[in-house]
């Protein structure tokens, strides 16, 4: 497709086509790609973003929709990261995007508004994956023997095994629940109580000599984000342990892949905080 006209500024960005102006505002979803493709000539591309509403409803089979520039899964208006996200899915084409619509779905059955802001966030630290089924996989450290390296007794523990000390016993399978309550929802509290799940790179470091293990979580079950760490770790109220992965002191781990991928920068983190004091 030969040159199209076109102005873009950090605030908007308009396209002449067949003759009609078509301008896209920053506030609209599709405002970041359709900018990026008029910017690397990509006219084509660009055009669709035009009319990005049959794409979605086509793949999402009505679950989605655009109604004044905005996304909504049936009601509710999607905002931010997962707008971002699900526009990028739909531009790579990749049948992926169906997991990330049960994310979408899981995550709206999150009953804080808070902790579905928060965990944003969270999934923001560099890369972390959500499965087939719509849930996000994290990473957990435990002692070599399985257990939390810490406990709270007034935790009440609906599933798993817990200890005396209030430490929960951590297997492959296992599925770890505590009652919602007992998950601190402040994220100005740093180390506090609650399941505790991370970032590869948290638990590995907090995991030491222990055990390092993949879980996966349902976003509905998302809790709080502390603020330190560079929001790398996460409170929840359930999580699930996939398996246990192999800790090498002269290797960097590859991360095992699993559905999609969010996207993020790579920001280092000072680990200035007593992880002893932290309880899962």
């Amino acid at each position: 497709m030969e040159n199209i006209p076109y102005i873009v500024s950090e605030t908007s960005a308009t396209l002449i086509y067949e003759g009609k102006p078509y301008t896209l505002s920053a506030s609209q979803p599709n405002f970041a790609p359709f900018k990026k493709a008029l910017l690397n000539g990509d006219f084509e591309t660009a055009i669709n973003y035009l009319d990005i509403k049959t794409s979605i409803k086509e793949f999402s089979d009505g679950e989605l929709s655009i109604k004044d520039g905005a996304v909504y899964y049936y009601a509710e208006r999607l905002h931010g990261a997962v707008v971002d996200k699900l526009l990028e899915l739909l531009e790579s084409g990749m049948s992926t995007s169906a997991p990330f619509i049960k994310f979408i779905k899981n995550l709206l059955d999150n009953p804080s508004k808070s902790s579905v802001d928060e965990l944003y966030d969270f999934l923001s630290y560099k890369s972390l994956p959500i499965d087939d089924e719509g849930y996000v996989i994290a990473y957990k450290g435990v002692a070599a023997d399985g257990w939390s390296k810490s406990g709270n007794t007034q935790t009440t523990v609906l599933q798993g095994e817990v200890n005396e000390r209030g430490q929960i016993m951590n297997r492959v399978g296992d599925t770890i629940e505590v009652m919602r309550r007992c998950v601190d929802d402040d994220r100005s509290n740093q180390c506090s109580h609650g399941l505790h799940v991370g970032s590869f790179d948290y638990a590995k470091d907090w995991a030491g000599n222990g055990k390092l293990l993949m879980v996966r979580f349902n976003p509905a079950d998302a809790v709080s984000v502390p603020q330190d760490s560079a929001c790398q770790k996460l409170r929840v109220a359930m999580y699930e342990i996939v398996e246990e992965i192999e800790i090498q002191d002269d290797a960097e781990i590859t991360k095992p892949y699993y559905g999609v991928y969010t996207d993020g920068d790579t920001t280092e983190y000072d680990d200035d905080y007593d992880e002893e004091e932290c309880e899962d």
